[in-house]
């Protein structure tokens, strides 16, 4: 804020008395002299006091502020051609900006756009206030002289406001813009109370005034020193300047001035001085203390320092004197100590042989407890001590039975994912024959196309079942092949399949454009499906269900971004939800509905009496269905009634309230199962449900709890549960089938059920079970607190106790099977969606991609017979994975294996003391026995692994052994080596922070810990993974005999055909009338000895669209059809040569043929597809009426 002593000098114009004690304000006082308007300051008889001059100060500013306020009235409606508020109201009317926004209207148009007026003040008003803000600054007006918002919409500094108008007036009139302010200062004239009213304002503000008279050089300064604003302000101010030098004699001195303060304020003065003598000396004693307190220290040492000294002196004396005596002492000390010793020795043997019982068993007990509190302190402490953990080490090795289980679970989780992929293939072939022979009874057509298809699927399961050898070495259809370029083609697809195995954001990216309709065929769907499931070994094993979590984890969080509200993912029909239904349909999930659902479908299988029927009418009806067949008469009660006439009928009612009490009985039994089965659920739906739910709060987290437990109950009975209710025998709960009135029954229940786990209460499409609505409410809060605990479970990480690093320290490296046809149709499909997943140039799928190139053309031809591939997955990108920890993490677990051999040799209190201790030759040499017994163990293991069962497996185990020996092979370091570099990875590890030399590398020695009980739960997880794997391959034994069993009567039912085609061969040839176009037709190819075998047929363009057949000919007018012919021939079974010819001058020209298989046309009627081209689109006929055509002609 500007200021100036020109504030003072109104007051100095109005002194004009000798006595300041005599002066006071008078009522009605003359002007003071060539200030018209200013009131001048009278002596009053009986005021006395020191503030007068404050006060009669404060009166003199109050007035010229009031005046300035004018001057600024004054020129704005000047400007504006407008009168606004009086001079004592103007500072409340500013605060709503409609005189300011004026007034910027007036010098800068542009910047006023419009004028918000309202009579009461809101904060809308401050758009009118930046509207002059803006102008202002459009017109370059310094940013000192503006004022702030609040300054004038809050009434913090009105008078900040008023200066800024003199300054603005100031700068328009330079510029010429507007016209000159007044200076009004002794024009004006207000009344004691206003004068009165405008000084209380100004000192409960608390701020000072502006220099107004100094207002005009500011702006100059500001501007950068331009005069005429000065001159301009001189001009306004020369009678208070003339004033001045008038009235000299009314100035008092400034000594006078003085002397009145010293007089009237000595007590406080000397008051004032006392306080600052005593905070002077506090000061000075506190900071004598503080210097006390740092010399105490010092003091201390020199104190001590004196006394050691002293006591030395004493010692040296003492010393001196004794070795003068030192030969005669050291013998009597001598001959003591070892007669003590002999005695203590003797007494403690003889102890010993008369205790000789009691001490083995206490040693005995003493070695159990400690061994006891070492295991305790191994498994359950915080620090576990470094000779408690050598004493376990033994522990980490692989015995050969920890070898052979290995062993024969790698065995059998591949020996389940083939057969998985043989019944997967096998369920498929059952379809494609079940929809041929379909197809085949309803167009009534021969079993040539059926046998063509069944002898192909039995070529392709004969072909799987071989190991077809490679004879040549360039084929690329084919990954066997031995040479270079087929090797490096396969590394680079074992590199790529584990990163999508790995990074679950490439397959959710694709799981999310698969949701969406139109972009993939359901044949594309399948093929992605079994290579997914494939790729994570159908969750088989605790690694590749972990990945497989953690890819739904990802699509789910994929698909709630992109929906709106909860009910769309109740609704949608995501891909990721039909993975989700394909993995809890595993070995342990469908135990899971057999243990649950089992028993409660058998009850209501058994009971041939229990119908649930909930409908009144069907209740009646099959009252007199069951009264005519008991009485073999005609029923006297009406059949055609409504549902309220047959609520009213006695039996019925019974019946359908006994119906609704055996509804809610049952479903009662399934819902009590339910709540009870929860800690029997398989972890991984559970999992998938609470990511479910954390997702959607994180998209709505304003949405109800009670919605996000609607769509976790959806997930949980909807989609996992309710289908093995309803079709029990597809989900392995029940053998056998189920009658229409037992699925009936199993309906109601589900219904019932479905309603509970929404929490939704029935209205009028289901008015006759309204009654239960009570029962339904009640269930449905048990329900939603059941949900709510479904996803209370641990994460992954520590179900599983894996994580994304495993395969780092892993000994055995992934496998998967796939066919060439697989991984080129994947390989495929991710090149043409890379752009979506992979936007990024060096993302690592388009760096693998880019060295693969495409597929091979023509691959899904002649893809489909070269067998399996064993891929054994591997890791490219190791440095360059999503966590920035990896290096520090495979640095502590390097380090840790140096740690690990370094404490088999050597031992302290703890790590520390460890690693500073010096190498020995007798710690080199046991060493260097340690690395021969370790090699021996892993040569012994080597040849088991030779000597295994499948040398694929075998292979695969050998390379992975070979790769983990490579990485971590200390064979070739001495001890001496092997210790230094435990010291240079312990000191990088301590510079990250990982471990600490405080606790002597405590945290290292409890990583080893964890390993030593991590390997026992590993023997433990791996028995249980054991049984778990035989469980599940008897299973998918049994329902491979199954699928076995289906196709043999396929194909019995094929050859039982066969033979009734066998029997009809003496079929009576189809007649031709004579001179026709057909007779014609045949002659000429008889002539010509082109008869087909199956028969041909030659009809006009315009018979076929008559018929109908026809739908229209691309470019060709429908006057013309009858110049162009059609001829339809097969010569092959299911193979039609389709030829076009059109006369000119009589003269036949052929046009184009083509071939069409029946498969197609077959195809085309299955997928409900009407309309079919021909001849590159050239032509378009009807699919139904030109195969009813075909079977007319050929097969009828």
């Amino acid at each position: 804020m500007l200021t100036n002593a020109r504030e003072v000098r109104p007051m100095s114009t109005l002194i004009s008395v000798s006595s300041i004690a005599d002066l006071s304000m008078s009522g009605e006082t003359e002007d003071v002299t060539g200030m018209k308007g200013r009131i001048r300051l009278a002596r009053e008889d009986g005021v006395r006091g020191g503030r007068w001059m404050d006060q009669t100060r404060k009166q003199v500013q109050a007035y010229d502020y009031l005046c300035h306020i004018g001057e600024a009235k004054e020129w704005i409606e000047a400007c504006i051609d407008e009168e606004i508020a009086a001079i004592t109201t103007l500072e409340e009317s500013l605060r709503n900006g409609v005189v300011l926004a004026k007034l910027a209207r007036f010098f800068d148009p542009p910047s006023v756009r419009r004028i918000f007026e309202h009579p009461v003040l809101q904060y809308k008003h401050s758009d009118n206030i930046n509207c002059l803000f803006k102008a202002m600054r459009n017109i370059k007006l310094p940013e000192i002289f503006i004022f702030e918002l609040t300054d004038l919409y809050d009434k913090k500094n009105i008078p900040k406001v008023i200066y800024c108008i003199h300054a603005l007036s100031h700068m328009l009139a330079n510029k010429g813009m507007a016209p000159n302010i007044k200076n009004l200062v002794g024009e004006l004239q207000f009344t004691d109370a206003e004068i009165h009213a405008t000084r209380q304002g100004l000192d409960a503000a608390g701020i000072s005034l502006p220099s107004f008279g100094n207002v005009g050089s500011a702006l100059a300064k500001e501007l950068g020193g331009s005069g005429r604003f000065e001159v301009a302000v001189t001009e306004t101010i020369p009678e208070e300047e003339e004033e001045e030098e008038e009235e000299p004699e009314t100035l008092l001195s400034n000594q006078e001035l003085r002397d009145l303060f010293w007089a009237n304020n000595t007590d406080s003065i000397v008051h004032c001085q006392r306080l600052f003598r005593g905070a002077l000396e506090r000061k000075q004693f506190l900071e004598r203390r503080d210097l006390h307190y740092q010399m105490e220290a010092f003091m201390i040492q020199v104190q001590a320092q004196g006394r050691g000294e002293l006591a030395r002196r004493k010692f040296r004396l003492r010393t001196q004197q004794l070795y003068t005596f030192e030969p005669q002492v050291v013998t009597i000390q001598a001959h003591m100590r070892g007669f003590l010793q002999r005695k203590k020795f003797q007494e403690r043997q003889e102890f010993y042989k008369s205790n000789m019982e009691s001490i083995v068993k206490m040693q005995s007990l003493f070695r159990a407890k400690a061994a006891g509190d070492a295991y305790r302190s191994l498994t359950t402490g915080a620090n576990p001590p470094i000779s408690t953990v050598k004493t376990f080490l033994h522990l980490l090795n692989d015995s050969d039975f920890d070898f052979e289980e290995e062993l024969e679970l790698e065995n059998l989780r591949q020996l389940v994912v083939r057969r998985i992929r043989e019944n997967t293939q096998s369920d498929a072939q059952l379809n494609e024959l079940d929809i041929k022979i379909a197809l085949l009874v309803q167009n009534h057509i021969t079993l040539d196309e059926v046998i063509k298809t069944t002898s192909s699927l039995t070529k392709k399961k004969a072909q799987r079942r071989m190991s077809m050898p490679v004879s040549a070495t360039n084929n690329p259809y084919t990954l066997k092949s031995l040479d270079r370029e087929s090797r490096d083609r396969l590394v680079l697809y074992q590199q790529l399949f584990y990163l999508l195995q790995t990074q679950p954001a490439y397959f959710s990216k694709l799981f999310f454009m698969m949701s969406k309709t139109g972009l993939f065929t359901d044949r594309v769907k399948k093929q992605i499906e079994s290579v997914v499931l494939t790729l994570f070994g159908y969750a088989q094993n605790s690694r590749e269900e972990y990945l497989l979590l953690k890819l739904f984890k990802q699509s789910i969080f994929e698909e709630v971004r992109e929906i709106s509200n909860v009910n769309d993912f109740m609704r949608g029909n995501f891909m990721f939800v039909k993975m989700v239904m394909i993995y809890v349909r595993g070995a342990k999930e469908r135990r899971y509905l057999r243990d649950l659902l089992g028993p409660l479908v058998q009850q209501v299988l058994e009971d041939d009496f229990l119908d649930l029927e909930s409908d009144p009418l069907m209740i009646y009806r099959a009252s007199i269905n069951n009264e005519e067949l008991r009485t073999g008469r005609p029923s006297e009660r009406p059949l055609h009634i409504d549902h309220t006439e047959a609520l009213n009928d006695p039996e019925t009612r019974t019946t359908f309230i006994r119906h609704l009490q055996e509804l809610r009985l049952r479903t009662e039994m399934f819902l009590d199962a339910i709540l009870e089965s929860l800690p029997r659920m398989p972890y991984g739906i559970r999992y998938i449900a609470k990511e479910v739910g954390n997702a959607l709060r994180s998209k709505f987290p304003n949405e109800p709890e009670e919605n996000i437990t609607k769509a976790v109950g959806n997930l949980i009975y909807y989609r996992y549960l309710n289908p093995a209710i309803v079709a029990p025998e597809g989900f392995d709960v029940i053998e056998g089938v189920v009658n229409p009135m037992q699925r009936k029954n199993l309906a109601e229940i589900s219904k019932m059920l479905n309603q509970i786990s929404v929490g939704k209460l029935f209205a009028d499409d289901n008015v006759y079970l309204k009654p239960l609505n009570e029962y339904v409410g009640y269930a449905g809060a048990r329900f939603a607190k059941y949900f709510g605990n479904v996803v209370e479970v641990v994460e992954p990480e520590q179900q599983f106790e894996v994580n994304e690093y495993v395969d780092q320290v892993n000994t055995i490296r992934p496998t998967v099977y796939m066919s060439p046809f697989e991984i080129f149709n994947m390989h495929g499909m991710l090149i043409d969606k890379i752009d979506v997943l992979a936007p990024e140039m060096d993302d690592p799928l388009r760096v693998i991609l880019s060295e693969l190139g495409n597929p091979p053309t023509g691959f899904e031809e002649h893809a489909q017979g070269h067998g399996e591939v064993c891929l054994t997955l591997q890791n490219r990108f190791t440095a360059n994975l999503d966590d920035p920890d990896m290096d520090l993490k495979h640095l502590f677990v390097e380090t840790k294996r140096y740690i690990l051999a370094i404490i088999r040799i050597q031992s302290g209190k703890n790590l520390m003391e460890i690693l500073e201790r010096r190498v020995t030759i007798h710690e080199e040499q046991s060493w260097q026995e340690l690395k021969a017994t370790e090699l021996s163990r892993q040569q012994h293991h080597q040849r088991r692994i030779e000597n295994a069962s499948e040398s694929s497996l075998g292979e695969h185990f050998a390379h992975s052994n070979h790769n983990n020996m490579l990485m971590t092979d200390m064979n070739a370091m001495r001890f001496i080596e092997l210790k230094q570099h435990a010291i240079d990875g312990i000191l990088q590890l301590e510079s990250t922070g990982k471990v600490t030399r405080k606790n002597g590398y405590q945290d290292m020695i409890n990583a080893i810990a964890l390993d030593i009980r991590t390997k026992h739960r590993r023997r433990i997880v791996r028995a249980s993974e054991l049984n778990r794997v035989k469980q599940t391959l008897s299973n998918l034994n049994e329902k491979k005999s199954f699928l076995e069993n289906q196709i043999k009567s396929y194909h019995d039912y094929v050859e039982s055909c066969m033979n009734n085609i066998t029997t009809k061969k003496g079929k009576k040839q189809r007649y031709v009338m004579p001179f026709t176009k057909q007779y014609f037709h045949i002659r000429n190819l008889q002539r010509h000895g082109k008869v087909p075998q199956f028969g041909s047929f030659k009809y006009t363009a315009q018979k076929l669209f008559e018929k109908g057949v026809l739908l229209n000919l691309e470019g060709v007018s429908p006057r013309q059809y009858s110049q162009i012919s059609l001829t339809i021939s097969c010569d092959e079974p299911g193979l039609f040569q389709i030829e076009a010819e059109t006369s000119i001058l009589m003269v036949r020209m052929p046009v184009t043929s083509m071939e069409l298989r029946l498969e197609d046309l077959l195809q085309c009627q299955y997928n409900n597809i009407q309309i079919m081209s021909l001849f590159d689109d050239m032509a378009k006929v009807n699919v139904n009426l030109l195969l009813f055509l075909v079977n007319k002609k050929f097969y009828i």
